[in-house]
């Protein structure tokens, strides 16, 4: 049971086209940027689009390039994820069926595993290193909590704001290893490749 929605994806999505074939809620546009959810929270800024977030710089604390977001015109059924020392730390196969491998996280298996949709159509959910997550819409945003939890809270959201996607994670999120996970994630919500 999703603890923040009641309708789920597809009621999230009326009005608006979905971002993912209807597997996932298109994010309304922000006019301004999101307030934090907690004051020791951290943003990172998905821009420098080159088309789309396939092809993109992640800003993190400081103003500074953290990873990279690389889909070649040569080559564009694979997109890297690069760190600040372009390292790959996950990669996305687009064909013939859509994989991903996280280094350190997940061994390559499809995005539909990974990111699986619930039978109802309320949330995704994801697991990392053993611990069992969910996304689901929220206010606007697509939100992370921790399942089988007695209260679950938000671990981190993203949402569209002028000229870039926004990801923002607290500091519990940042401790558990959820950023790099929630990267890719956050690229997956957002690129309009069907994950299913």
């Amino acid at each position: 049971m999703n603890p923040y929605t009641q309708g789920g994806w597809s009621q999230q999505t009326s009005g608006t086209a979905p971002s993912v074939f209807g597997a996932l809620p298109s994010l309304p546009m922000s006019a301004t940027v999101p307030r934090s959810m907690q004051p020791d929270s951290v943003t990172f800024q998905f821009t420098q689009f080159n088309s789309t977030v396939l092809n993109c710089q992640v800003v993190g604390p400081q103003s500074r390039v953290a990873y990279r977001i690389v889909t070649e015109p040569t080559t564009p059924s694979c997109t890297i994820f690069k760190d600040v020392e372009s390292r790959s730390i996950a990669m996305v196969q687009w064909q013939p069926n859509a994989n991903l491998e996280i280094r350190g996280v997940t061994p390559r298996q499809r995005i539909r595993d990974w990111l699986r949709l619930s039978p109802d159509s309320s949330q995704r959910t994801m697991e990392v290193r053993g611990v069992h997550y969910a996304w689901a819409p929220m206010d606007g945003f697509i939100c992370l909590y921790r399942t089988q939890t007695s209260a679950p809270k938000v671990l981190a959201r993203v949402a569209r704001a002028p000229a870039m996607v926004l990801l923002e994670l607290t500091q519990e999120a940042l401790q558990m290893g959820l950023l790099e996970p929630c990267i890719v994630a956050t690229v997956l919500f957002t690129c309009g490749h069907n994950v299913d």
